[in-house]
C-alpha cells in the first residue's frame, strides 16, 4: 500500500520552488495506480491525519462495510434535485424533445402522488401500492413503471445507487387490454378516402405506400425526394426516424409522377413537402366521416394515422411482400413485431391459406386383401357383358357418385359392391381386359391432375 503526503513544487529562474499545501497520494491495492488528492493545508501532520481519514474511507468501501461517497451523498440529496440531473443528462444525449418531456412528467407527477423525498424512499412496495391506485390504462401503466426503472437504472450507472429497488418487479400485462387498438384499412375505405381527399390525397397515399411514421412522412423535404432516378425513392433521414436509422424507401411510379409534377419551380431543397396540405388528427376524423369510414368498429378497433402503416403490412402480407423486405421498410428490428403486431389478421383472406389443407375422410381404409377381392368381383361380375366404352370416365364416376348417393337414404353409406356396380353399369365394359384399360385410363388422369395441382398449375378444361 502506497500512502504519504508531499508539496507540489517547480523550478522558477532556477529555484525549486515549493507549493504552500500540502497533497496525498495513496494506493489501497497492492499494484494498484496511485491516486493524487488536494489536502488543502499547510500543516504536515494534519495533511497526514486527512490522507488516513482518506485511505480508511477507501478501505471500508472496498470491504463493503460501507457504502461509496456518492451513494451516500445520494442518498440524503432530494430526488426532486435527481430527476433534473436525469433531465439533463437525457438532454445532453440529444434524445428526442417529446421522449424526455414524457419521461419526466412521469417521474415528477409519481413524486408528487407518493411525497417520496430520497432515494431510500422508493421502495418496491411502496410502488405497487401506488401504480394500482392508477386510474389509467394498462399500456400507461406499463410506461410510468418504465420511466421509473430507467432512471433507478441511470442512478446505478452513475455510482449514486448500489442496485435498482423496481429491477425485479414484473412488468404490467397489456395483451387484449389496449384502449385504442389500430385496424387496418380496407381496400374499398381506402379508394373512397382517397376520392374526397383532394390535396391530402397524396399524403394519405404517401402514409400508405411507404408504410412509415407519421412524424416521419411529415418531415420529408424536397432534398429526401429523388424523384429522376430509375427507381425513385424516398430518402428518411436519421434524424426523423423513430430508430435514428436512416431508409431508403421505393417510390410507387404513380406517386413519383404526381410528386415531380407537384414540385414548385425552384423551390429550396429543405423546404417540406407537404408544409400546406398535411392533415391533422381532426381533419383525418373528418375525411373518414365525409368518406362514409367507421371509425370505430364492432369490436372497439380504431383507424387512426397509424392504421396506413398497419394497412401496409396487412396487404404486403395478402399480395406476398417478402416479410424480411417488409421488416426493413417498417424499420422494425423484431420480425415478430412485423408479422404480429402490425398485421390485422382478421384483414386476411384466412379462408383461401386453410382450404389448402387435405380434407381427410371419416372413413375406414380397406386393407390390401379386401381392395384385391374388390376388384376381382368387379371383374368377375361383367366379364361377359358387351357395349361400347363412351364418354370421359372420369366424368362418369362422377355420375355414378352422384346417383350412389341419391339412390338411397341420406344417412345411408353405400357399400363398395354397390359403388362398383354403379361404375361398371356406366362404363360398360365387356371383359375383365376392358376393365383394366378403363382403370389403368382413370389412374393416368389422375396422376397427370394431381402433379398439375402440385405444380400450381390449372387442369385443362375439355
Amino acid at each position: 500500500m502506497i500512502e504519504y503526503v508531499f508539496r507540489h513544487s517547480r523550478a522558477v529562474n532556477g529555484k525549486r520552488v515549493y507549493a504552500r499545501v500540502f497533497s496525498g497520494r495513496y494506493a489501497v491495492e497492492k499494484g494498484a495506480k496511485p491516486v493524487t488528492v488536494q489536502l488543502n493545508t499547510p500543516d504536515r501532520e494534519i495533511a497526514r491525519k486527512r490522507l488516513r481519514a482518506i485511505v480508511l474511507e477507501k478501505q471500508r468501501e472496498a470491504e463493503g462495510i460501507i457504502a461509496p461517497k456518492a451513494v451516500r451523498v445520494a442518498a440524503v440529496t432530494p430526488l426532486g434535485q435527481l430527476v433534473n440531473d436525469y433531465e439533463s443528462d437525457l438532454r445532453g444525449r440529444t434524445l428526442a424533445e417529446k421522449h424526455v418531456h414524457d419521461t419526466i412528467t412521469r417521474l415528477r407527477r409519481m413524486l408528487g402522488d407518493t411525497a417520496w423525498k430520497v432515494v431510500s424512499d422508493v421502495r418496491p412496495d411502496a410502488f405497487v401500492k401506488w401504480r394500482a391506485g392508477l386510474a389509467c390504462s394498462a399500456k400507461t401503466k406499463k410506461e410510468y413503471q418504465i420511466s421509473a426503472s430507467a432512471f433507478m437504472n441511470w442512478l446505478v450507472k452513475t455510482e449514486r445507487l448500489l442496485m435498482n429497488p423496481l429491477a425485479k418487479l414484473g412488468n404490467v400485462d397489456v395483451r387484449g387490454k389496449q384502449v385504442r387498438t389500430a385496424r387496418a384499412f380496407t381496400e374499398d375505405e381506402l379508394q373512397r378516402l382517397f376520392v374526397i381527399a383532394g390535396k391530402r390525397r397524396l399524403a394519405y397515399q404517401m402514409l400508405l405506400y411507404t408504410g412509415q411514421r407519421k412524424s416521419e412522412v411529415r418531415a420529408l423535404v424536397w432534398s429526401d425526394l429523388h424523384l429522376d432516378e430509375a427507381r425513385p425513392y424516398a430518402l428518411f433521414r436519421e434524424g426523423t426516424t423513430k430508430d435514428k436509422d436512416k431508409r431508403a424507401v421505393p417510390l410507387r411510379p404513380e406517386i413519383a409522377a404526381e410528386l415531380r409534377q407537384m414540385k414548385p419551380e425552384g423551390v429550396l431543397p429543405t423546404k417540406r413537402v407537404f408544409w400546406f396540405c398535411w392533415p391533422t388528427y381532426d381533419i383525418l376524423r373528418g375525411d373518414l366521416k365525409r368518406a362514409g369510414i367507421e371509425r370505430k368498429d364492432g369490436l372497439g378497433r380504431v383507424v387512426h394515422f397509424h392504421s396506413f402503416r398497419k394497412t401496409w403490412q396487412t396487404l404486403g402480407v395478402r399480395y406476398g411482400i417478402n416479410q424480411r423486405v417488409a421488416q426493413e421498410v417498417l424499420g422494425h428490428s423484431d420480425a415478430n413485431l412485423t408479422a404480429k403486431v402490425y398485421t390485422d389478421v382478421p384483414a386476411l383472406g384466412l379462408h383461401a391459406e386453410i382450404a389448402k389443407l387435405p380434407w381427410i375422410e371419416a372413413t375406414p381404409r380397406l386393407t390390401d386383401a379386401e381392395s384385391a377381392e374388390a376388384a376381382q368381383k368387379v371383374a368377375s361380375t361383367h366379364e361377359n357383358q358387351s357395349g361400347e366404352l363412351a364418354g370421359d370416365y372420369p366424368a362418369r364416376i362422377h355420375c355414378t357418385q352422384i346417383r350412389t348417393q341419391e339412390s338411397g337414404n341420406s344417412c345411408h353409406t353405400s357399400s363398395l359392391a354397390d359403388i362398383c356396380s354403379k361404375f361398371v353399369e356406366d362404363v360398360n365394359v365387356s371383359s375383365a381386359e376392358e376393365l383394366s384399360h378403363v382403370l389403368s385410363s382413370l389412374v393416368t388422369s389422375w396422376q397427370k391432375d394431381e402433379m398439375a395441382a402440385r405444380a400450381g398449375i390449372e387442369p385443362a378444361t375439355k
